[in-house]
């Protein structure tokens, strides 16, 4: 028969008859005298590991932000650089007033 068979009257009856009223379990002797500081020292170290860790999450962060910063200005310098040469290119060519024609026919002339 399963538990949920017997009504709760019943189950009672047959477990004190079985086991009495006494208490089974023990607490060794000076458990409970220090038990308070344990906990509490328990809750303060959990505390200052969350700490540790946000704190580490936020210098990870902080180092993708810094490198993604530098890759991205890395990156805005050269295409600065390059913008500047097709400048440089373009009005030397302004310039000296060579026109798009010529520069293909010296071009295609030089092959």
């Amino acid at each position: 028969m399963r538990t949920t068979d017997y009504n709760t009257e019943e189950l009672e009856a047959k477990l004190l008859e079985r086991f009495g009223n006494e208490t089974h379990f023990t607490v060794p002797e000076g458990y409970f005298d220090g038990l308070t500081d344990k906990v509490m020292g328990r809750i303060a170290q959990r505390k200052r590991r969350r700490l540790i860790w946000r704190w580490a999450a936020a210098a990870v962060l902080a180092g993708c932000v810094a490198t993604g910063g530098l890759f991205f200005e890395k990156q805005y310098k050269q295409q600065l650089a390059e913008t500047e040469d097709i400048q440089y290119i373009e009005d030397a060519l302004d310039y000296s007033m060579i026109d798009n024609m010529s520069i293909a026919y010296y071009l295609t002339e030089a092959e």
